[in-house]
């Protein structure tokens, strides 16, 4: 007699690949934080015209 057994679907979500992308997000987000709080100087152009009267 041979005996056929039939796999039910898998009903879980495999969450490994979102841990992963998670953690990912987390060293960049780590590594990218000291260098927002430094900032960058920058020289602006200075303008010599005048001011715009509205009527």
């Amino acid at each position: 007699m041979a005996k056929t057994s039939r796999r039910r679907p898998m009903s879980e979500i495999n969450v490994v690949p979102y841990i992963d992308v998670m953690l990912v997000l987390l060293v960049i987000f780590m590594v990218t934080a000291p260098l927002m709080t430094q900032g960058i100087k920058v020289v602006l152009p200075e303008a010599n015209s005048e001011a715009i009267a509205i009527d």
